[in-house]
């Protein structure tokens, strides 16, 4: 069977939950989701048309819709929702693969790829999941469902299989010379430095005296148990584990385009490293909407943009340098960690001896010192990765 008879399928499939969903909510998103998937039907063999609109609509539609369908199962058949749900991770495996690969598969021209990537990543992240009705709030599978950590399945798939489609191979694990003293070593130092920048970050802070800035650190103000912002641990675990999942991913894939993008330069790798960063920056205005109530909205937004680029700046640098997208993944997963821990005594009982301009820039500073002396100091290694992730076998 064919990609397209395999969506279009799909799109039946969706028509008739549609229908049900419909009947069931009676929520007008599942009313345009149905006029949306009519509509695809009937331009289907205008294939610029059907692009544009698969494009745009329909892996939200099609996540969207199976997480809604996952929610009336569990409504339906209460005491089966752990089965329904193992279903529904299931189904997010697989959910969006067609329409990867006919709609976004095809296309070629690599701005147009980052421009359709950016996207699909926004969207399918900002997704909610299906509700799970009588769980206790402190349980793992509360923590694990409220966290959406499950839609950095869909994302990682969908970067597996467009890059593969694009003509590159998908390296989640390049080879790196750990026989090589300096490179190991290299790589040990950075990492520390990058867990006492996270570290740093949040003491700054809440420092109320310089020793406590850069050393002498409480660290009982930053508990996941006892987090202000999050009090399920394991949803402070996950949600963490899912922005390391979806923006590193979205970070591989980035850098791989922009390198495309600005191959004829001979500074392409710094570009890709400063774009790359400046889309993961501008992409926290997002998070706003979930603020801590203490925070006002140009702060938050503003603190979120400033250091979330000079930390997108390191992680590229690293992510180029190792060719290891697990390090980054985790390394990213830690810092959240450090950020979202920070309890409600801190929070209050802060009497921070630096302004938070201060702290924001010396936090920037730090990210983009260690990312530069990394970059500066590996550049044919670097090189050397940067042509292994950018083969493209279609050029060959």
């Amino acid at each position: 069977m064919t990609k397209m008879n395999v969506l279009k399928i799909q799109l039946y499939i969706n028509l008739v939950l549609a229908l049900l969903l419909i009947f069931r909510y009676h929520d007008i998103y599942f009313e345009v989701y149905l006029v949306i998937l009519i509509l695809a039907l009937l331009v289907r063999k205008n294939k610029k048309i059907f692009q544009l609109i698969s494009i745009i609509f329909l892996p939200v539609i099609f996540v969207d819709q199976l997480t809604y369908s996952m929610r009336l199962l569990i409504e339906i058949l209460p005491n089966m929702s752990v089965i329904i749900y193992i279903l529904y991770l299931a189904g997010l495996l697989v959910v969006i693969i067609p329409v990867t690969k006919e709609a976004y598969g095809v296309i070629k021209n690599p701005l147009f790829q980052l421009l359709a990537t950016i996207w699909f990543t926004t969207v399918i992240a900002g997704s909610s999941p299906a509700k799970l009705e009588n769980l206790e709030p402190n349980t793992l599978l509360y923590g694990l469902n409220n966290s959406a950590i499950i839609y950095g399945l869909p994302v990682f798939i969908y970067v597996y299989v467009v890059i593969r489609e694009w003509g590159y191979r998908f390296h989640f694990n390049l080879p790196f010379n750990f026989s090589n003293k300096r490179n190991v070593i290299v790589l040990i130092i950075a990492v520390v430095l990058a867990i006492w920048i996270s570290l740093f970050s949040v003491f700054s802070y809440l420092a109320r005296s310089w020793s406590e800035v850069f050393w002498n650190w409480d660290l009982s103000l930053i508990n996941p148990s006892k987090s202000y912002r999050i009090e399920n641990i394991w949803e402070l675990f996950f949600s963490c584990g899912r922005a390391g999942i979806i923006e590193e991913n979205e970070r591989y894939i980035n850098l791989l385009l922009l390198l495309a993008i600005f191959r004829k330069s001979r500074r392409r790798i710094e570009w890709a490293i400063i774009i790359s960063s400046l889309i993961f920056a501008s992409l926290h205005i997002l998070n706003v909407l979930s603020r801590p109530p203490y925070e006002t909205p140009i702060k938050d937004v503003g603190y979120q943009i400033v250091s979330a680029f000079g930390v997108g700046c390191f992680l590229a640098v690293l992510l180029l340098y190792t060719g290891k997208l697990w390090l980054t993944m985790l390394l990213h997963a830690f810092i959240d960690v450090v950020a979202f821990s920070i309890t409600s005594i801190g929070i209050i009982g802060n009497s921070a001896i630096l302004s938070f301009f201060e702290q924001t820039i010396l936090s920037l500073a730090c990210w983009l010192i260690l990312a530069v002396l990394l970059f500066i100091r590996n550049k044919d290694l670097i090189n050397h990765n940067v042509q292994i992730l950018t083969k493209n076998q279609n050029l060959i």
